[in-house]
């Protein structure tokens, strides 16, 4: 189940005189492993108001879909959806952002991590993103810092970007900063951490210690001055175990809601791994219509 609305907040009794731009953004989802692996974990959910200058420029990232993992590799996460006011994103210019999703794993060993199935991607941020509970899978973005990488190979998430899963050589990082999948190529995979404003970690490898981990979901952001007002957060859904879903897609009954997006890759059936959803992000000028942006590959810029 996703999380509710973590830490709604409002700021400032006297609001800025220049447009007010309300915006709603889901993260992108992690994909799954290949070869009956565990789902990705579903992108997080960020909204609230800011308050420009008119004619003030705003860039938007919308993340993209983790990508399945290929041969004997886990899935890659799911990249951060953001609102900046530089043309290149950064934790400096941030406005607010919505967690990717972090990838699914295929596990030949559970035993030996106290897990009973394959381990999934986790939720992205809200708040903070996702953690699993077992031995080597990757850390959660947090307000103060990336996840920690899994075992003794995944990578520790950063600013705006995953971790890799360890091993490496899966099917590549994602736009928004999701962290490639790893594995050996054979018998077990490592799932990428998902973009945020911290990354989350990538799942540790079996051929080192433990056996393939999923990747850790990464954190979401609002400003927390009066740039931005009436501002919450919803943590995504983790992925599934072993030949089941990926975390599902959060406030998915906003009317804002693009279908297929922010969830995480199904957890594949038949070695078959799947991608997760892209992100999306929907903006209001002054209580207008909304519009909706759509993964893309590119920041792209509106005036308000």
């Amino acid at each position: 189940m996703a999380g509710p609305l973590q830490n709604p907040f409002m700021y400032g009794a006297d609001a800025p005189l220049g447009p007010h731009v309300r915006f709603k953004i889901w993260g992108a989802g992690g994909g799954s492993a290949n070869g009956t692996g565990a789902g990705g974990g579903g992108g997080g959910f960020v909204s609230g108001i800011t308050f420009q200058d008119e004619g003030t420029t705003l860039y938007v990232l919308v993340g993209q879909q983790g990508l399945a993992g290929t041969g004997g590799f886990g899935g890659s996460g799911g990249g951060l959806s953001g609102v900046f006011t530089g043309s290149t994103p950064s934790q400096a210019n941030a406005l607010l952002i919505a967690g990717g999703g972090g990838g699914g794993s295929r596990d030949a060993d559970d035993a030996s991590d106290g897990g009973t199935y394959n381990n999934p991607g986790m939720g992205g941020g809200g708040l903070e993103g996702g953690q699993g509970d077992r031995t080597g899978d990757g850390g959660k973005g947090t307000q103060s810092g990336g996840g920690a990488g899994g075992g003794n190979s995944g990578t520790a998430g950063a600013a705006l970007t995953g971790g890799r899963g360890g091993g490496g050589g899966g099917a590549g990082v994602t736009f928004g900063g999701g962290g490639d999948g790893g594995g050996d190529n054979s018998s077990f995979t490592a799932g990428g951490g998902g973009g945020g404003y911290f990354g989350g970690g990538g799942g540790g490898s079996a051929y080192n210690v433990g056996a393939g981990q999923g990747g850790g979901g990464g954190s979401g952001y609002i400003k927390n001055d009066d740039a931005v007002t009436d501002g919450a957060f919803t943590q995504g859904d983790d992925g599934q175990d072993q030949e089941a879903a990926g975390g599902a897609a959060v406030q998915s009954d906003d009317a804002q809601y693009e279908s297929g997006t922010n969830k995480g890759g199904d957890g594949s059936v038949n070695a078959n791994a799947l991608a997760g959803g892209h992100g999306s992000v929907s903006y209001s000028i002054d209580n207008g219509d909304f519009v909706t942006l759509s993964y893309s590959g590119g920041v792209v810029n509106f005036d308000t």
